[in-house]
């Protein structure tokens, strides 16, 4: 099976999203509590991140783009971008699932801030090894 090119992935992926939502929206008060509703489209957020960031890694870079890095370098610098965000959008998974709701988007985005933060430190820190 032929795989399917970055843009229609990429809207398969908006059409789930938005289905799920939808859904979510849909069962609202009737069949599902309207606080676990927030805690699943916080999870469904999660989610998102933690599909993107999975795919970092396996991004190839063009070859003109790399002029100033090693192609090793450029390929660690994503596994410990790719590595960094998928934790940090588990943290905000579980932190929208875990958490009392009034603290849920504050501890997750807390926790996917700080992947944030060191997965940009991590790939200044792989960069500055292989320029020195």
């Amino acid at each position: 099976m032929k795989a399917l090119s970055p843009l229609c992935r990429a809207v398969v992926g908006a059409a789930l999203i938005l289905a799920l939502s939808a859904l979510l929206a849909w069962a609202g008060p009737t069949w599902l509590d309207p606080a676990w509703t927030r805690r699943l489209l916080g999870a469904l957020l999660g989610l998102v991140v933690v599909v993107y960031a999975n795919d970092i890694p396996k991004a190839l870079a063009k070859r003109a783009r790399m002029r100033c890095t090693s192609p090793g370098a450029d390929q660690a610098a994503r596994r410990f971008a790719g590595w960094s965000l998928v934790l940090g959008g588990i943290a905000y998974m579980l932190a929208w699932l875990l958490a009392p709701l009034e603290l849920a988007g504050m501890v997750g985005g807390l926790a996917l801030g700080a992947s944030v933060t060191c997965a940009a430190l991590g790939c200044i820190r792989i960069g500055a090894r292989q320029a020195g």
